[in-house]
């Protein structure tokens, strides 16, 4: 490919979507990039694509390879399995609930500080006896 053109991986003709995995995939995109206040013409550029890819590859009209969405989560600074839908983890937000999403990236954005995890789910807790809700059992891991 020529010096200074970005590919498009939105030309593909092989990459249309097939299921709606790659949709939560996009979705998950968008949402965390949102999260982080970034544009999606700033993100298309920090990877290398066209702002038309990522759209495509964010509303699920193509499918995205597992190189380009390394890259993206990169840039994202989250990781690669954050975008992965996994069917087993109930614990994760379907994409039917934008409220738990949103709470959920919260969640993982704090993952590298324990104590602001900590005082997170304070606060939930704290929260949730003021509105009558008993505390949450932790599980057995």
């Amino acid at each position: 490919m020529p010096v200074g053109v970005k590919y498009n991986p939105s030309r593909e003709v092989s990459s249309k979507v097939t299921s709606s995995r790659e949709l939560q995939v996009g979705e998950i995109i968008r949402e965390v990039r949102k999260s982080k206040r970034i544009r999606q013409k700033v993100l298309a550029r920090m990877v290398g694509i066209s702002p038309g890819a990522l759209t495509n590859f964010e509303k699920g009209r193509r499918r995205i390879s597992l190189d380009w969405l390394h890259k993206i989560a990169e840039a994202l600074d989250t990781p690669v399995a954050y975008f992965l839908p996994d069917e087993s983890d109930k614990s994760r937000a379907t994409p039917g609930d934008p409220r738990e999403r949103r709470l959920l990236t919260a969640w993982r954005q704090l993952s590298k500080n324990e104590t602001l995890r900590d005082d997170f789910l304070q606060l939930l807790e704290h929260l949730g006896r003021a509105k009558g809700i008993k505390k949450v059992r932790k599980r057995a891991s």
